[in-house]
């Protein structure tokens, strides 16, 4: 007589979805930077605390989120400004880590050379472009660029 054993099974599969979404960043927040407050509808950043050549982290609180975005000077000199996300690994809130001369995707480890001007938004993973401008000596980005990307995190 054959007995089947579906009771076990049943359990092994609920436990690896629980561990699954645990792991997956459901209800994770996003981790904290240098938070940012914004006067009026404008983040202002010193171009000093920026303009160095490295890739620098903040945190705009939105909503009870921190959404998190970077500042980075490109090979041409000009500085650009990113979501700390990507279309595809957003979903994990674990965003980008700085390792030499890239900033790596910490979820799929995919990195991008900071010297690039333009990097490779074909694809799923490259950091998300957030609108900027440099007045004087400020780099200006706009609060509410910075509340629609809250939905990354």
């Amino acid at each position: 007589m054959k007995v089947f054993h579906a009771m076990p099974t049943l359990l092994n599969f609920i436990a690896l979805w629980l561990a699954v979404a645990m792991l997956t960043g459901c209800g994770r927040q996003a981790p904290e930077h240098p938070v940012v407050v914004p006067r009026g509808e404008l983040v202002s950043i010193p171009l000093a605390a920026v303009n160095d050549g490295g890739v620098h982290f903040f945190t705009f609180k939105h909503e009870g989120k921190n959404v998190n975005f970077f500042v980075r000077t490109d090979g041409s000199g000009k500085l650009q400004a990113h979501f700390d996300a990507c279309y595809s690994c957003y979903k994990y809130k674990l965003g980008y880590v700085h390792e030499g001369n890239q900033v790596v995707c910490i979820a799929c480890r995919i990195g991008y050379d900071l010297a690039d001007v333009v990097w490779d938004y074909i694809g799923a993973c490259a950091p998300i472009n957030l609108k900027s401008r440099v007045v004087g000596q400020h780099m200006l980005i706009k609060r509410s660029g910075l509340e629609k990307g809250s939905r990354f995190f």
